[in-house]
């Protein structure tokens, strides 16, 4: 979200080009190194938008409710999804009856999601960008523990929830390149290029 656009209905992009009199291109330079965070705020580091927002500019706190909002929207939707799997599963199986299945369905737990990672450049490092996150998901059963988030940086690694949680919060670091370099050898190896 740094510079994309992110989600967005399809006709909005015509419109733009309509609007805006853009081709295809100056359309695609401007949804996808244009926007996010740099279209509201004119930074896409998030560093920078804290920074704007805690002296109270109005685009840096803008930047940030969309950021965090934005992160909110895809915990719950994924939740919303996760739990309902169960259920799903039951529902489309043809060798049952569907009257069964629903009482199936109302008499025991739905599946449950383990845990939220936390992970990556902002994830790994923003205990504030966390804590905002979490802000206000207790009742999806995530609950922070103030003290142990803000521990939870420069690469450590852990559980940030409260002992009541029914989620898990970990912070997990991460190491894309070597993830990129141990993905490659195994295509190269596959195709006969080298061993793994």
């Amino acid at each position: 979200m740094g510079t994309r656009c992110g989600d967005m209905d399809p006709a909005v992009v015509l419109h733009i080009q309509n609007q805006l009199g853009l081709s295809a291109k100056e359309t695609d330079t401007l949804l996808n190194k244009k926007s996010g965070l740099l279209g509201v705020t004119g930074s896409s580091d998030l560093r920078a938008v804290i920074d704007a927002a805690h002296r109270g500019e109005p685009r840096g706190q803008l930047g940030l409710a969309m950021f965090v909002h934005r992160v909110k929207k895809y915990i719950g939707s994924y939740m919303a999804v996760l739990d309902g799997q169960r259920v799903a599963a039951w529902k489309t199986r043809p060798d049952c009856d569907v009257a069964y299945l629903s009482r199936a369905a109302l008499s025991k737990p739905p599946a449950q999601v383990d845990a939220v990672i936390f992970s990556a450049g902002i994830g790994e490092n923003s205990s504030i960008i966390r804590g905002l996150i979490l802000d206000r998901m207790q009742g999806m059963g995530l609950e922070v523990d103030p003290a142990l988030n803000a521990r939870m940086v420069g690469g450590k690694q852990g559980d940030i929830a409260t002992a009541a949680s029914r989620v898990r919060l970990l912070v997990i670091p991460t190491d894309e390149e070597q993830c990129i370099a141990q993905q490659t050898l195994q295509v190269v190896a596959r195709a006969g290029g080298m061993a793994a």
